[in-house]
């Protein structure tokens, strides 16, 4: 594992336009969701905070910093729970609705 980070910090260029990535998919979520394009709690938004958070997260490798690292690891830890349970979720409203002998009809809230 130290061989591949070392290996990394070769090319600090590369890390920092990877964090630079980073910092646009969060700036692109944010504005997403500010604008109405996005709900908060949709899978999109927290798919782009987690790819979002794990580019600064690879960047840190070549100027570490603790703060940030906890803050992005606990954006990335958080986020995949929630994609998680979201999936779960997902699977078993399919199941159900494939066990029930009558059709449900699902609303749309419009968000």
């Amino acid at each position: 594992m130290y061989e591949f980070i070392d290996m990394i910090r070769q090319y600090p260029d590369i890390l920092q336009k990877v964090g630079v990535f980073g910092f646009s998919l969060y700036i692109l979520a944010f504005t997403c969701l500010q604008t109405g394009k996005v709900c908060g709690n949709s899978a999109l938004y927290t798919g782009l905070v987690v790819c979002a958070a794990s580019c600064v997260l690879i960047s840190l490798a070549s100027a570490f910093n603790l703060a940030a690292f906890l803050i992005q690891s606990s954006y990335v830890l958080i986020g995949v729970f929630g994609l998680a349970r979201r999936f779960a979720k997902w699977r078993s409203d399919r199941a159900a609705a494939r066990a029930s002998p009558f059709p449900r009809r699902v609303v749309n809230s419009g968000l």
